[in-house]
């Protein structure tokens, strides 16, 4: 089941990048950006995380292709953070201010 989740991830990681290339080749089309938004989000959530515990063994091609699947949700949630803690330093004054976390 676990080798099943992977394939469906690379394949919807995959699509998402072909679709992602074809919006700057091609003609640009909200509905190929909105699919190929979907098909980044849903190979983040089947991949099997070995983060989240969700893979037991250690395989390094299997290592890169989760860096490389969360390496865009990772960078988005670390953005949302940084603007956060630079808000809530402008604003707050006190403490850490505000943190956006997900």
């Amino acid at each position: 089941m676990e080798s099943l989740r992977e394939l469906l991830a690379v394949l919807c990681f995959v699509a998402g990048c072909f679709l992602s290339a074809s919006l700057v080749t091609a003609e640009f089309s909200w509905s190929l950006l909105f699919v190929s938004f979907v098909l980044f989000v849903s190979a983040y959530w089947c991949w099997p995380s070995k983060r989240r515990g969700k893979r037991d063994g250690d395989h390094v091609v299997l290592d890169v292709i989760e860096l490389v699947i969360e390496f865009p949700v990772d960078f988005v949630v670390w953005f949302f953070r940084l603007v956060g803690r630079i808000l809530g330093s402008f604003f707050g004054g006190k403490g850490d201010g505000i943190d956006i976390d997900f």
